[in-house]
């Protein structure tokens, strides 16, 4: 007797939008998650960069998810090109830099503008990079300040960051990801 076993993989497709000020690091988060690299000099994201990665979720093994992570050009003269890249968005990951005030204070400014698109019903999350710098005596967010804030706009959770020495940026997508599947019902 022959015992046919099959396996019943989903396979879903997430719109993460990776959104918050100029330089504070966007661009190397998706790069260090995605391609587990780092460069120090980087030029300014023009309107948005796209990358794709396939995740593996140790509690949902038959879970196939794949990640379009849509990294946006923070600086104010392109606000009028974002709006339309927040479309079909499923959750976000608010971006700012440990070590520059202005940055963490524009938060709910993007916060205001993605909704004004999607509305707040979609996952998302606050990360202050560049732990690294912050830790050499450069921080100007501490960490209670960043807790408050994720109280205030009720994210999911607060991380901080560093993409150059690859510290948390893994948990902070898959945090986003397990939340994207409870919103959807799909655990």
């Amino acid at each position: 007797m022959v015992n046919w076993q099959i396996s019943a993989t989903k396979s879903f497709i997430y719109k993460v939008c990776v959104v918050g000020d100029g330089g504070v690091g966007k661009t190397s988060m998706v790069l260090r998650y995605c391609e587990n690299s780092f460069k120090e000099n980087y030029i300014m994201t023009i309107g948005s960069n796209f990358s794709t990665k396939q995740i593996e979720l140790e509690d949902y093994p038959n879970y196939l998810i794949k990640l379009q992570l849509w990294d946006l050009a923070g600086q104010k003269h392109f606000s009028f090109v974002r709006p339309p890249f927040y479309r079909g968005a499923t959750a976000i990951v608010y971006v700012f830099d440990l070590t520059r005030r202005s940055s963490f204070q524009n938060i709910l400014d993007w916060k205001a503008e993605v909704e004004k698109v999607i509305g707040n019903d979609k996952p998302y999350l606050l990360v202050g990079n560049k732990i690294d710098l912050a830790e050499q005596g450069n921080r100007e967010v501490g960490e209670q300040d960043g807790e408050a804030l994720k109280d205030e706009i009720k994210a999911i959770a607060y991380y901080e960051t560093s993409a150059k020495q690859d510290v948390k940026i893994e948990p902070v997508f898959k945090d986003i990801t397990l939340a994207i599947l409870k919103k959807t019902k799909k655990i």
